[in-house]
């Protein structure tokens, strides 16, 4: 066989394997649809309610240290010894097998008016929540876990969230007078957390 020939017949068997590449083996087989059911995500949102703020003059020694309504807040002249309160409900909604979340208190944007930084200075703040979850809330940012049971939390959980503003009684001389701080500058956050075993 001469080499034209081997050159021919070594080019046509690899062709014939490249069109082999081109098929397949037909083997048997068979698939079904499976009922696998269906996966729901939950859900977690905080939202304050329509018509709940209110402001109250809590000082101690002002009525017995029973609440009194505050108007209009912009127009109540806070004194050394004042302790005057921001109250809200919000509405949780939390639903989830797994689901934890915190509550946190920010009132680190409480911002003093211009020429104000002895005021702000001098008023110290406490966040307090009461419902899905009770007690005191850091005013940095740390939390206070909300756990709700699997697929049994009702939805609108009410939260009551009380934030005081205490005026320092040893504030003497002419400081902080005729001064200004936005006390609703601060924020509540609720937020996921994973995991939740350490």
């Amino acid at each position: 066989m001469n080499k034209a020939t081997k050159g021919a017949i070594a080019a046509g068997a690899a062709a014939v394997l490249l069109l082999g590449g081109l098929g397949s083996l037909a083997v048997w087989n068979d698939s079904e649809t499976l009922d696998g059911g269906t996966i729901t995500s939950g859900d977690l949102s905080l939202e304050l309610v329509p018509g709940s703020v209110a402001w109250f003059d809590s000082s101690d020694d002002v009525n017995g240290g029973v609440d009194l309504p505050i108007a209009d807040i912009a127009a109540f002249r806070i004194v050394p010894g004042d302790v005057v309160a921001y109250t809200a409900q919000f509405n949780i909604e939390a639903e989830g097998n797994n689901l934890t979340a915190n509550l946190t208190a920010d009132t680190s944007s409480v911002a003093a008016g211009p020429g104000s930084a002895e005021l702000l200075a001098a008023i110290t703040t406490s966040v307090t929540a009461e419902g899905a979850t009770s007690g005191p809330l850091p005013t940095t940012g740390d939390g206070s876990a909300v756990i709700t049971a699997p697929n049994t939390a009702a939805e609108n959980q009410v939260l009551d969230v009380r934030v005081e503003f205490v005026f320092d009684v040893d504030t003497d001389g002419l400081d902080a007078q005729n001064q200004s701080i936005d006390l609703a500058a601060f924020t509540l956050d609720l937020t996921q957390i994973r995991p939740l075993v350490p």
